[in-house]
């Protein structure tokens, strides 16, 4: 048959257009993750982020509690899959039309961008961001590469590009070459980041006699963010915060930082923390009250919510009795430095007792609202009053652990119930049959984690511990276990532990 290779059967028509379609789409996926290594918006972002949005609540939840940290690099990598995917098909719906195929290609990108931007503003919170035009240009890389005419018609004998082994290349193959081995490269990538996922270890180090660290090192403190590619960039230098008060003020970081500061320990927790996880950690923290913050713009009348806008399009409010709160900050500094970039960099706000939803990074903006307002993940169906279950865990010993008979270890861990405080952790090393008390160390202010300890000497066997706190009003922890959607995570760690 005419164009096929000596010794093979040409390809029908539509496969031939799905390949080159597809090759093109790797190369949109190249493109995006490009974008994104350098900070700047993509499809990818766009897409991922915007379906974060539009997938149920409760499906969402399941998600999350089954997949934890593999979770937002297995989105990224299903979105770049799904661009191949719609890549491909266009590229077959476009082979069938007798216009010129170019301009339906042209008309297939603005369309499909067009269906996306919705995503665009769920993702980035609005179409004001350099992410409605990047998608735009990665649709038409998606798209047009297979449909445009041949440009080089008239190539003399011996011009035409090559493979490895010589022999001529056209348009199509070569476009399949160079999109299928970035795109390829680039799906590897992803896939890397998926595998190598993992919840952070508990920061405390805790070990035989050893209590946990009361106070988390900055770079091991848990990270969630919706984002799925990182902290946004910012530049503290031109960054300003805009409070639309009675009197509208717009401040610079060297402002904020001039204003009079107070330090405080503060425990955050991230509501789709597991039972006995790691999405907790506790810090130091310095910033400016943000009552004093509202002393200066002043409170409009009838004033509800405190609405919070982020620089990556995130939205989070607290009711106006939370935000005078003495202990919420607008926060700058965390184990006495600047606050890293994955943590808010260059302000975010601090309110305690409250899950880490509520503490919303990368501040921008702050405006005041009559009536309640749903929040990025209240969107969702995360309950919006976001107050912590009362949560313990082991952090010594671990899971399926080994210990030696006949030694004292130090069991320890952590509790942590919100404003609510710890009265009470008790261990149990018997499946639950019988409790012993734990010794409390004092928190470090009334908006951190209880650290406790039990020493035990166990006898050769096989021991099913488990922990269980009660907080500061005497309610125990519960024991029925529950997902974290929609208000966090509710049962009791326990562990099995061999002695020999």
């Amino acid at each position: 048959m005419k164009g096929a290779r000596p010794g093979t059967a040409a390809r029908p028509p539509w496969r031939r257009a799905a390949r080159a379609g597809a090759a093109s789409g790797l190369l949109a996926v190249s493109l995006s993750l490009a974008l994104q290594l350098l900070g700047l918006p993509g499809l990818l972002q766009a897409v991922g982020g915007g379906l974060v949005v539009l997938v149920p609540g409760p499906v969402f939840g399941t998600l999350i509690d089954a997949l934890q940290e593999r979770g937002r690099p297995l989105l990224v990598l299903g979105t770049a899959l799904l661009l191949v995917v719609v890549a491909g098909a266009a590229a077959v719906l476009i082979s069938r039309f007798r216009a010129p195929r170019w301009q339906v290609a042209l008309l297939g990108a603005a369309g499909i961008w067009l269906l996306t931007l919705p995503l665009v503003v769920a993702a980035e919170g609005g179409l004001g961001t350099s992410a409605t035009w990047a998608t735009l240009v990665e649709w038409l890389v998606a798209l047009l590469p297979p449909n445009l005419p041949q440009l080089a018609r008239g190539r003399r004998a011996g011009s035409p590009r090559r493979d490895l082994l010589g022999a001529p290349l056209s348009r199509r193959s070569f476009l399949e070459l160079v999109g299928g081995s970035l795109g390829v490269a680039s799906l590897g990538y992803l896939g890397v980041r998926a595998i190598a996922a993992a919840p952070p270890a508990p920061a405390s180090g805790s070990t035989l006699g050893r209590l946990p660290a009361p106070v988390t090192p900055a770079g091991d403190f848990y990270v969630v963010s919706k984002d799925l590619f990182g902290p946004p960039r910012i530049s503290g230098s031109s960054w300003r915060l805009s409070v639309a008060g009675t009197r509208a003020l717009s401040l610079s970081l060297a402002e904020i930082s001039a204003m009079p500061q107070v330090e405080q320990f503060q425990t955050l927790e991230c509501i789709s923390n597991p039972v006995g996880g790691t999405l907790i950690s506790n810090g130091s923290w310095r910033g400016v009250p943000l009552a004093r913050l509202l002393e200066l713009t002043g409170v409009p009348a009838g004033t509800d919510q405190l609405v919070f806008h982020c620089a990556d399009g995130y939205t989070e409010s607290l009711e106006l009795a939370q935000g005078v709160h003495p202990g919420t900050l607008l926060a700058l500094r965390l184990d006495g430095r600047p606050l890293p970039a994955e943590h808010g960099y260059p302000a975010r706000i601090l309110a305690p007792g409250l899950y880490g939803m509520k503490n919303p990074k990368w501040l921008t903006g702050i405006r005041f609202t009559k009536g309640s307002y749903a929040g990025y993940w209240e969107q969702q169906g995360w309950n919006p009053a976001a107050l912590p279950r009362t949560f313990s865990r082991f952090d010594f010993p671990a899971a399926n652990g080994q210990l030696s008979g006949g030694r004292r270890y130090l069991l320890s861990g952590v509790a942590y119930a919100g404003l609510r405080g710890i009265s009470q952790v008790e261990v149990s090393v018997d499946g639950g049959r019988t409790w012993r008390r734990a010794s409390l160390q004092p928190p470090l202010s009334p908006y951190c984690w209880t650290v406790w300890s039990l020493l035990w000497t166990p006898a050769p066997g096989l021991y099913q511990l488990t922990v269980r706190a009660t907080d500061g009003s005497s309610r125990p922890q519960t024991t029925r276990a529950t997902g974290s959607y929609p208000e966090g995570a509710t049962g009791l760690q326990q562990l099995q532990v061999e002695v020999g």
